[in-house]
């Protein structure tokens, strides 16, 4: 007899082959999904499918097999929708969000929590934030940037399968070829002009596979945080990226942080991410909206 009692929510588990380590997830989760829920299984074919999945559900919870880019476009999916609870897994090349919601790694003990999480009504209610160039118009959960990072992330593409390292190899690569840029930016209407290398919207602790991008950033507030990185020589960039790692870069002359509810970035042709997900070129804004969604 089982000694579990099913709950009455439907789940979809849905799956990103092409998310480091998507479809392992699953293949550890599906032993024990059935001792708790009854479920659909459906794999994402190409980018942007798991966001019209999740739009056409008609289950009330979503596991997602994947990393962060697929948890928002999940997110992307649902952002409409009240009636939805989103569970993350500890997978994919970051893991930035699960790391930041403390979620298990163990797949057995991961879906005991999110059964008890969803028969308790334990969910977390976050904000979505909101990206807006000229090609798209999203939301997103945790962090999005203009400049060097996104520049990193396409160069991660092609880079994926060798983890931390592969985004290490991404930085060094777009450092060689990066030039000094002047940059516009509009921080909550404030405008603001430097030579600069990015600009970030951090709502998340964690960017990029667990470097602590933004230390002070609080998912559960009503603003994001700036992080706003100014040009410098490359051989410092060199000694100061080490230190991300561990969140001590704010202490640098050439890093600015504040609180920032909106961010424009006037200067156009910088690439844009989300998440590690390109999202377009600048100009661009970053909104926190007051859209929810919830998290077991």
């Amino acid at each position: 007899m089982n000694e579990y009692q099913k709950s009455d929510f439907r789940a979809l588990i849905l799956v990103n082959p092409a998310s480091r380590c998507g479809s392992s997830i699953y293949r550890k989760l599906e032993k024990f999904i059935g001792d708790h829920f009854e479920y659909e299984v459906k794999h994402t074919e190409q980018r942007g499918h798991a966001t019209t999945l999740a739009r056409d559900t008609k289950c009330n919870l979503i596991i997602v097999c994947g990393g962060d880019g697929t948890v928002n476009e999940v997110a992307n999916g649902i952002a409409e929708r009240d009636d939805i609870l989103i569970a993350p897994t500890f997978g994919g090349s970051g893991c930035d969000l699960s790391r930041y919601f403390g979620i298990r790694r163990d797949a057995e003990e991961r879906i005991q929590e999110i059964a008890e999480r969803v028969n308790s009504g334990n969910h977390i209610r976050i904000k979505l934030s909101r990206v807006t160039t000229e090609s798209q118009n999203r939301y997103f959960i945790g962090v999005g940037d203009a400049g060097f990072g996104a520049e990193v992330a396409g160069r991660f593409e092609t880079l994926r399968g060798y983890g931390k390292f592969g985004y290490v190899i991404g930085v060094i690569q777009t450092l060689i070829k990066i030039k000094p840029l002047e940059v516009e930016v509009l921080v909550d209407d404030i405008r603001r002009v430097d030579r600069a290398v990015m600009i970030m919207f951090a709502r998340s602790k964690y960017y990029a596979g667990g470097m602590k991008i933004s230390p002070n950033s609080d998912m559960f507030s009503d603003s994001a945080r700036l992080i706003y990185l100014k040009w410098m020589r490359k051989l410092k960039f060199i000694t100061i990226f080490p230190s991300v790692y561990i969140g001590k870069h704010l202490a640098f002359k050439e890093i600015d942080e504040c609180a920032v509810r909106k961010l424009e970035v006037k200067t156009p042709g910088m690439p844009v991410d989300v998440e590690g997900e390109f999202a377009g070129y600048s100009p661009c804004t970053f909104t926190v909206t007051d859209r929810e969604i919830r998290i077991v």
